[in-house]
């Protein structure tokens, strides 16, 4: 078995004091006595991988305290995103909920302020960095500073899988330097009659090349980060964008995605790939354990390629973030499951080979172990990768609660059939980014 290193001992050299707090003054005392009371944790987190991982967990938290039962309920991405302020302001609230993007759930008080919880539990001795993307201003607009309103078991990472046998055929001997040289293998594999991405654009898998594509045309990151926090004067609407929104036309264009993209969606995307159906597959580490049950040892993963030799790789990387809403019959219960998941042994070990994401956590927390030439140990090791180039980038999906939903996937859809030009896309996905944040 290979070590795959904790998340809290990899984010110890990029550790920074806790941000100053924001809570309300009216919050309620917390506590982490969770008594001996009969207890139903409710948790709504996305459909698919989440279900399995999370109803695990819930189960090791039961062992813990008996009381306590965790009962797990899921939406898909796309209507959690669109109902989710409508769940939090109901009558039938979860305790703890997956929270794709904040919006307005933060200055409509949707979600309760965990600092008090933070400070209880001592999070704030932990690496700082890795509660940055949940850490929220004030005006619910700004990410990277303020309070801490979410907190998970572990971060996910973005990357290239391919099948080993595939990559074989076509003379991949090892991971692409480039942009240009990772061309190459497609042009290779579409000649020799294998379809060379499979990618689920139905719902937003094909917003992560686009993504990986602006930066290795730009040369960095910093411009989506700003972009992702919300930082005055951000634009993507910039040449490197559209320089990235036309690759990935030419790409749907030459073939070398799927005919029928814009139908695929993330549980059939993943499902073609482990059935050899293509030889590379843009997503993330949670889909790194399915794949390692359906092929052990039959697929690999590496960063996306940057756009010159030698040059930097960047993913995208995010907590798998759970909140704890405002109105949770079950706050301090809530509150200590999180503080479990990132600092029980197994839970940590089940984040690394169930969840597929890399454990979050104090910095001398367990080390989980992954099998040797595993999808999931490979994952971990670009994740150790990125942390020394300082690589990690947020999402472009969750720089406001819609841009996603109402503009990312219904553009990047329009782009891939021909019905947008890549100039159009850049401008429109700004423009929509200035109304969402009302500027």
């Amino acid at each position: 078995m290979a070590a795959a290193t904790a998340a809290g001992a990899l984010l110890v050299s990029a550790c920074a004091p806790g941000a100053t707090s924001e809570a309300d003054k009216s919050s309620k005392p917390v506590s982490t006595d969770i008594g001996a009371k009969p207890v139903t944790l409710n948790l709504l987190v996305t459909s698919g991988t989440d279900v399995p991982f999370f109803t695990a967990l819930g189960k090791l938290f039961h062992a813990e305290h008996a009381n306590v039962t965790v009962k797990v309920t899921s939406q898909d991405y796309g209507a959690l995103t669109t109902n989710i302020a409508h769940i939090l302001s109901g009558s039938d609230v979860p305790d703890l909920v997956r929270v794709p993007q904040f919006g307005n759930l933060i200055n409509n008080r949707l979600l309760a302020n965990l600092d008090p919880y933070a400070k209880a539990y001592g999070w704030a001795g932990w690496p700082q960095s890795q509660f940055a993307s949940t850490r929220v201003a004030a005006d619910g607009r700004k990410r990277g500073t303020g309070s801490l309103y979410g907190a998970g078991p572990g971060f996910g990472l973005t990357g290239v899988y391919y099948d080993k046998a595939l990559a074989q055929r076509i003379g991949m001997s090892r991971s692409p330097a480039t942009v240009a040289e990772f061309e190459e293998l497609l042009a290779k594999a579409k000649s020799a009659g294998l379809q060379p991405i499979m990618i689920n654009g139905k719902d937003g898998g094909t917003v992560y090349p686009l993504q990986n594509l602006q930066m290795a045309y730009a040369g960095n990151a910093q411009g989506v980060q700003d972009w992702n926090f919300a930082k005055p004067g951000a634009n993507i609407d910039t040449p490197a964008t559209v320089k990235a929104a036309t690759t990935l036309h030419r790409w749907a264009q030459a073939g070398y995605l799927p005919t029928d993209v814009n139908a695929i969606d993330q549980t059939k995307a993943p499902a073609e790939f482990m059935k050899g159906k293509a030889v590379f597959f843009p997503s993330g580490n949670w889909q790194a354990p399915g794949l390692d049950k359906a092929g052990p040892g039959k697929f690999g993963f590496f960063l996306f390629p940057p756009g010159e030799a030698g040059g930097p790789s960047w993913a995208m990387t995010a907590a798998d973030t759970l909140g704890i809403p405002t109105k949770s019959p079950h706050a301090d219960v809530a509150a200590a499951f999180l503080d479990f998941v990132q600092t029980d042994p197994q839970a940590r070990q089940d984040t690394v080979t169930l969840g597929g994401l890399v454990p979050a956590g104090p910095a001398d927390a367990t080390v989980p172990t992954a099998p040797a030439g595993s999808a999931v140990a490979a994952t971990v090791a670009a994740f150790q990768i990125l942390l020394k180039s300082d690589g990690l980038v947020g999402f472009m999906a969750d720089a406001t609660a819609s841009i996603n939903v109402n503009t990312l996937v219904p553009q990047t859809q329009l782009l891939l059939s021909g019905k947008t030009s890549p100039k159009a896309f850049a401008a429109k996905v700004q423009d929509d980014y200035e109304r969402d944040l009302g500027r």
